[in-house]
């Protein structure tokens, strides 16, 4: 059965084993660092939706486990490739199932509670999430789904602030080669005006948009966000709405028609949606 025990065992594991990359890839320790602290803090942030829904402490401990674990293939997968694009290099999700079993990370863990923290961490990778018979699987899937956007939101907003200022402007510890730009962050897409039509179209259907057709980083910004139409939460959907992580990411975006029409679909999303998500 698992417990606070076990879970501050697993921190410890995962501490080490993100250490050891650090370690030996100093020159790719930026992005293997801001993948760690994303790590603990989806941890976190599944906790907190965890809480608002009441969880008894065994599930919670349960969820703060797969928040923590969802993206541990990032790390094999950026020494590797060097890029964090699964169309470029491998499924991370699955990457994270070879690891935590190569590692026996999980081997005190009951087979059922095994099998939900790695459904749900290849399920948080995908488009949408696989049905299974198991209704547990499906739960905790949305979960960590929202818990990972959620830290993602924050994350790129900080990154899209920072990365949008001039040069001059940015303090010696921010200042990058290119002006804060971290390509990596941006799966290597070309920071150009151009916004393609099929992620326009899919917005415009209230649909996820699929990584697919992403060409440009404008793509990548309305992937981000439509995931809005992906929560599952009403937790999640007030954390997005209070904390203005869309209208920030709204104001990196070029002015067009387009851009104009997309975020009066979300404003109108987000009125019609913040009563009626599960509490």
């Amino acid at each position: 059965m698992i417990s606070k025990k076990i879970v501050v065992k697993y921190n410890f594991w995962f501490n080490n084993y993100v250490e050891q990359f650090i370690q030996q890839y100093p020159g790719l320790s930026e992005n293997i660092e801001i993948k760690a602290d994303h790590c603990r803090k989806v941890g976190e942030e599944i906790v907190g939706i965890a809480q608002s829904l009441k969880l008894n402490e065994r599930d919670t401990l349960l969820a703060k486990t797969i928040g923590l674990f969802h993206d541990v293939g990032r790390f094999k997968q950026y020494v590797k490739y060097q890029t964090f694009s699964d169309s470029k290099s491998q499924n991370h999700g699955e990457l994270a199932l070879e690891v935590l079993k190569e590692n026996t990370v999980l081997n005190d863990l009951s087979g059922e509670n095994q099998d939900i923290i790695f459904k749900s961490i290849l399920n948080h990778s995908r488009a949408e999430i696989e049905l299974d018979k198991n209704d547990k699987v499906i739960f905790f899937s949305k979960l960590i789904r929202d818990a990972d956007k959620l830290d993602i939101w924050r994350l790129i907003t900080e990154y899209y602030m920072v990365k949008e200022q001039k040069p001059a402007r940015l303090s010696a510890d921010k200042a990058g080669p290119a002006g804060g730009e971290n390509k990596t962050l941006q799966l290597e897409l070309p920071d150009s005006d151009e916004i393609s039509g099929q992620v326009v179209n899919a917005i415009v259907n209230k649909k996820v948009v699929l990584k697919e057709n992403l060409k440009t980083l404008n793509d990548f910004k309305l992937l981000q966000i439509a995931w809005v139409f992906d929560l599952n939460f009403n937790y999640s959907i007030k954390k997005l709405y209070n904390k203005k992580y869309l209208d920030k990411i709204f104001e990196t975006l070029p002015i067009s028609t387009e851009v104009d029409q997309i975020r009066e679909i979300v404003n109108k999303y987000f009125i019609t949606t913040m009563s009626t998500k599960r509490e």
